[in-house]
């Protein structure tokens, strides 16, 4: 099966006046159609840079980048045709005060030329799903950080998008909302078959919603090794006090390394 999402040999520099910073050598990345995928590894190793790169945000230093068949040109924007393929969810939901829940739902289908009637329902449907049809008339500053979190969640999914982005979504909560919040997640990417690719600090949560993960080291970001997941269809909170989830925890934190586990876990 071809890929969904492919780098090759992505490198990334960033450039000050004193020195040059390489972020990325040398990383090789695939992403099966309808795959959930996690990225780990410790601060600086350029785990965001690589999704911001898949999401054009910024450009890869050298390399290539290859979605869907479309081999982007590192000197030219992909064009909003081939954006809205794309969500991308950020580590804070950065919804418009001024707006209601539902309005700012509504913001990447009017972005987008979206806004007929199939894709105002998606909205409501997304919301129901969530539970969170009852709120959608509410203001930003009138609900939980929680909830907030799980808006931004929904509004990348908004205009149908093949491929999902999700950056640190869920740091920042505590651990039983971010653990209703993985249910969630699970549960839309069964219903909708995106190709995800999820950024974490969290080992057990990347253990919890992967397939497959790829593990990262930093000075240069560079991917250290690749780990497998099994556990078929079965993905529940209970997992986690099996024996085989704490073996592929520990796997992942020893390819990790040495580092300060509270920036891991």
């Amino acid at each position: 099966m071809e890929p969904k999402i492919r780098i090759e040999h992505i490198g990334k520099k960033f450039y000050s006046r004193r020195q040059e910073i390489v972020a990325l050598d040398d990383v090789n990345m695939e992403f099966a159609p309808g795959e959930f995928v996690s990225i780990v590894g410790p601060s600086g190793c350029g785990k965001s840079t690589i999704i911001r790169m898949i999401d054009d945000i910024i450009k890869p230093t050298s390399g290539k980048i290859i979605v869907d068949g479309f081999e982007y040109d590192n000197k030219k924007e992909i064009g909003q045709n081939f954006v809205k393929k794309l969500g991308f969810i950020f580590q804070l939901p950065n919804l418009y005060p001024w707006l209601t829940v539902r309005q700012n739902l509504y913001l990447p289908l009017r972005v987008y030329g979206m806004m007929d009637a199939e894709h105002v329902r998606h909205v409501e449907d997304l919301l129901e799903v969530t539970g969170l049809t009852e709120i959608g008339n509410a203001y930003p500053n009138q609900i939980s950080g929680g909830t907030a979190q799980r808006i931004g969640v929904i509004r990348a999914m908004v205009h149908n998008p093949q491929m999902l982005m999700m950056d640190e979504p869920f740091g920042a909560l505590d651990d039983e909302t971010r653990e209703k919040l993985n249910m969630e997640m699970l549960s839309i990417w069964k219903k909708t078959g995106m190709t995800i690719i999820f950024i974490t600090h969290n080992v057990a949560e990347a253990v919890l919603m992967s397939q497959r993960i790829y593990v990262m080291q930093a000075n240069p970001g560079h991917v250290k090794a690749e780990v497998k997941i099994d556990f078929g269809e079965e993905r529940s909170l209970s997992l986690q006090r099996s024996p085989k989830f704490i073996r592929y925890c520990n796997q992942i934190e020893d390819l990790i390394g040495k580092v300060d586990l509270r920036d891991v876990i």
